[in-house]
């Protein structure tokens, strides 16, 4: 290392700019936003019509039974578009790099099956809480339902943050 030079000088020299790669990083990022309830239905519905690399948005709809004889074995869990199509969650995971949960209300079933579908496939889930007007204990209800289900827990008070989270996230 020349002397009085920092390294970061070094390393944005013409000299060095020889050993860069000129490609994009990454390929884009497949999110896939999925609102648990009526107000995360409604920030979705706000953010849909934004420019987004390829991020698909989905309401939660409910979980899929095993069968009628292990009704408590939910292995699926069906999800709608913005059209009202219903769809299998399973099937919308394949190819996610990224799953984000947005919520205001304890949807623990919800979040368990999303949760547990992300960390069989190696998908990281986000859950991203809205305040809402319930309160501190209520707002503590929903962090511990969702916390053992994600990878990343952000609670906002604002719909607006959910549009920086998925621009951050490169959604």
């Amino acid at each position: 290392m020349q002397p009085g030079r920092s390294e970061s000088a070094i390393m944005t020299s013409a000299e060095q700019a020889r050993f860069r790669i000129n490609r994009p990083n990454s390929r884009p990022r497949a999110t896939l936003v999925i609102a648990l309830d009526a107000r995360g239905a409604a920030a979705l519905a706000a953010l849909k019509d934004r420019s987004w690399n390829g991020a698909k948005f989905l309401r939660y709809d409910g979980a899929r039974r095993a069968s009628q004889h292990l009704p408590s074995l939910r292995i699926d869990a069906t999800v709608q578009d913005e059209a009202g199509n219903t769809l299998s969650l399973m099937k919308e995971l394949a190819g996610v790099d990224t799953v984000i949960m947005l919520t205001a209300t304890d949807a623990a079933e919800a979040a368990e099956i999303i949760g547990n579908a992300c960390a069989a496939r190696g998908i990281a889930a986000t859950g991203l809480v809205l305040v809402s007007d319930e309160g501190a204990e209520a707002l503590g209800q929903i962090v511990a339902t969702l916390r053992p289900h994600t990878a990343m827990l952000v609670v906002s008070s604002s719909e607006d943050y959910a549009a920086e989270m998925l621009s951050a996230l490169r959604a």
